[in-house]
């Protein structure tokens, strides 16, 4: 029998930290190893359609579950889901790793790794908000979204040193390999998260937030308001704009501004390295201010960094231009999450509906590419247009329609 260890907030923002952290690894490799993958599995002339689609099939596995995900979190033990997260992450890295020199086996690989960060999300952005909220009274820590920085930070280290891995491994090994090198220490954090963290999460919390479910006469009200709407309108927006961008970072490097691929993992990796600051940031500025001014900041930076980094080529200049926009995309996690956690009881469900909605139309974003890639012949420019256009559209909509 388990006994009852109280897992104090501190342990359980920590754990948290590092669970996103690995799972987010090997989903952040492919982008920039993209080409390697396309030129190894010999795609022809459809070489981009191809591996927009892996990159489409990949986020999809991410997003489509997540209310499910969502409704287990509000429902179930969010240290095992985390758990469970972590061995998908590692077996799609693992089966990569071993069968990626055919398509099928990179599409059913990179599909369990976005299964493994889809499963992260919705529990383990309710294992740390239900951390730091006092359960008599409801309310959250007066520094809740610097909280979220905090966690939100794991993921984008995560995020960058996959990259930055394969700047330092592609010399030694094949692309095939550094996934499965990944698999291992991955593997082996679901154990020691289980064993020393996971096993003594309570119920009773849980149970808590359900009978007060329960007692909501409008139970889609929790979820379905005007402020959830208009947020959820924004990162539609802004999904569009991040999943068209982040697939052709690496790419737009190597074919326009002349770095070779190693050496533009390590430039992408390094800047999102900085670049999670932003996470810390966007958090202490909602914190200071309002959730509404981080998000206007951040998306009226993306759109002014975007233009600069299709116009720019000096290499000191993209790499800030690059902290830059990966610090923007950053503000926006902490200030979400703290505003879905803030205006709905459904934490769990809330967080599922909310990456579903990220997601799924940041999934279009690969495909979009492919095939502006391969019929239209502009060194990336449309697709930079299209970006730029999403992400203003979303600072409108959100000027416009949200007032404090």
């Amino acid at each position: 029998m388990t006994s009852k260890l109280k897992i104090s907030p501190n342990l359980s923002l920590f754990s948290a930290f590092l669970v996103h952290l690995a799972v987010e690894v090997p989903y952040f490799i492919f982008p920039v190893i993209v080409l390697l993958i396309g030129e190894d599995l010999n795609l022809g002339e459809f070489m981009w359609i191809g591996l927009g689609s892996v990159g489409t099939i990949g986020t999809l596995a991410a997003g489509l579950p997540a209310p499910l995900f969502g409704w287990l979190s509000d429902r179930s033990r969010r240290g095992l889901l985390m758990c469970y997260s972590l061995i998908l992450s590692s077996s799609g890295a693992f089966l990569i790793g071993t069968f990626g020199s055919s398509l099928i086996g990179v599409i059913l690989g990179f599909g369990l790794i976005g299964l493994g960060v889809g499963l992260y999300h919705p529990p383990g952005l309710s294992w740390v908000a239900s951390a730091f909220k006092d359960q008599v009274n409801g309310t959250y820590s007066t520094h809740f979204n610097r909280i979220l920085g905090v966690h939100g930070v794991g993921g984008t280290i995560g995020s960058a040193i996959g990259p930055i891995s394969v700047y330092f491994l592609l010399s030694i090994m094949n692309w095939r390999k550094i996934f499965l090198i990944w698999s291992i220490p991955i593997f082996i954090l679901a154990i020691l998260f289980w064993t020393f963290v996971a096993r003594f999460e309570t119920t009773s919390d849980i149970k808590s937030d359900m009978v007060n479910i329960q007692r909501t006469k409008n139970p889609q009200k929790s979820i379905l308001n005007s402020k959830l709407m208009i947020i959820f309108i924004f990162m539609i927006l802004m999904s569009l704009t991040w999943g068209m961008i982040t697939f052709i970072l690496s790419p737009f490097l190597s074919e326009v501004k002349g770095f070779d691929i190693s050496q533009a993992a390590l430039f992408i990796g390094i800047s999102h390295l900085f670049g999670a600051s932003g996470q810390l940031f966007g958090g202490a500025l909602a914190d200071r201010y309002s959730e509404k001014i981080a998000l206007l900041f951040a998306s009226s930076l993306q759109s002014l960094v975007l233009i600069s980094i299709y116009l720019f080529s000096p290499p000191v200049i993209l790499f800030m231009l690059y902290m830059a926009l990966f610090i923007a995309n950053a503000i926006f996690w902490p200030v979400t999450n703290s505003f879905l956690a803030k205006n709905t009881k459904y934490i769990g469900s809330a967080f599922g509906g909310f990456i579903l909605t990220v997601n799924v139309i940041r999934a279009l974003g690969p495909t979009i590419d492919g095939f502006l890639i391969t019929y239209v012949s502009s060194d990336y420019l449309f697709i930079f247009i299209g970006a730029i256009l999403f992400s203003f559209a979303a600072f409108i909509s959100l000027y416009l329609t949200f007032n404090d």
